[in-house]
């Protein structure tokens, strides 16, 4: 009897799930839903518009409520920052062609950034961006961005000559000078990039050797299909190890540097990048990282 009655329930679990997801699509549809042009609306109001240079980091969920397809919402992202208009600005998505691994582990087993054929791994919305006409993409083995828009060009120049792939000589030293907004569209402050902008700035300060000793080799081919070999600098353990990225939202809170927004069933936050950098120079002048020390790292 009881064998019985356990299959009855596990067969139900199944069905009951997709109702569920079911019921949710058809709420989502009916009450949550929203096109382009409200899109475009619900960035205005967090401080974005044409001119700006925007960094997204973005997810595409199923059941986000845009009427469109992830083509449509890249697009609409461009008419946000004016990217397709002369004078206009800039849309950048990093697309890192590794995922869960580290940047040591991606290029130990030899990995290769192919500017033109390596997937963005950064999410669907990221590759959509990446195989649109006109989108640029930079030469780090590691950490390549893509931008379209005003200055693309200018604004990715360089990135392989960069030791650091985000400190002061790549694409990421160039947002707070534009005055960068940070989008997040239902992504986690975990996706944000440019916090290791942030984190090269203040390396001196840090308890544990940020970098590694020693550069490593990456591998690139670029437009033109030459093959280059890259020096990088990564990351270490110790300082992944040490990492407190809670204490860097919680100071930006603070701060009241997060605007946020829902827009249908999508959630959308933007910072500006000069803040971000006021927020952690204040932080390391009053003695403060979001590092742990040396002594209490395991």
């Amino acid at each position: 009897m009881r064998g019985g009655g356990g299959a009855a329930v596990s067969a139900q679990g199944p069905l009951h799930r997709r109702l569920r997801r079911r019921l949710k699509s058809f709420v989502v549809r009916r009450f949550l839903s929203y096109d382009a042009a409200a899109l475009v609306a619900a960035l205005r109001g967090l401080g974005i518009g044409p001119g700006d240079t925007a960094m997204v980091h973005a997810s595409w969920l199923p059941d986000n409520g845009f009427r469109g397809g992830p083509a449509d919402f890249v697009a609409a992202l461009g008419r946000a920052v004016g990217a397709e208009d002369a004078g206009g600005g800039l849309l950048v998505m990093p697309t890192m062609t590794y995922h869960n691994e580290s940047s040591a582990q991606y290029l130990a087993r030899g990995g290769t950034m192919d500017v033109a054929r390596s997937p963005s791994r950064m999410g669907l919305l990221s590759e959509v961006f990446r195989r649109a006409p006109g989108t640029r993409r930079s030469l780090s083995p590691t950490h390549p961005l893509a931008a379209r828009g005003r200055d693309a060009a200018a604004f990715l120049a360089g990135h392989e000559r960069a030791l650091s792939p985000f400190g002061p000589d790549s694409p990421f030293a160039r947002l707070p000078e534009r005055d960068a907004r940070i989008l997040l569209v239902d992504a986690p402050f975990s996706t944000v990039t440019f916090t290791h902008f942030l984190e090269d700035r203040i390396r001196h300060s840090l308890a544990v050797p940020f970098y590694e000793a020693e550069p490593r080799t990456g591998r690139v081919v670029d437009e033109a299909g030459r093959r280059l070999e890259v020096p990088t600098l990564v990351i270490s353990e110790a300082a992944n190890r040490a990492r407190r990225e809670e204490r860097l939202v919680a100071a930006l809170e603070a701060a009241g540097a997060f605007r946020r927004a829902r827009i249908g069933n999508t959630r959308l936050a933007v910072l500006d990048a000069r803040t971000m950098v006021e927020v952690v120079d204040r932080m390391v002048a009053a003695g403060d990282s979001f590092f742990a020390d040396g002594r209490s790292i395991r």
